[in-house]
């Protein structure tokens, strides 16, 4: 669904978007980055388009000028 949505808001001019709220249990950073990325490529959108990020569970994530 994460996918899905940073593709509708692509549409709108989205340029960053943070994945947040990973459980533990069920879904790793690089599974939930891989799986969107792979959502917005089955939509033609390249890429390099977007600025597209993990937050972490443990440390601080990368500032994000607005």
């Amino acid at each position: 669904m994460a996918g899905k949505t940073i593709s509708y808001l692509l549409k709108s001019g989205l340029k960053t978007a943070m994945l947040g709220h990973l459980s533990k249990e069920s879904n790793f950073p690089e599974l939930a980055y891989q799986t969107v990325l792979d959502e917005l490529i089955s939509n033609n959108f390249d890429e390099k388009s977007l600025l597209l990020n993990v937050a972490s569970r443990d440390n601080h994530s990368k500032v994000i000028e607005i």
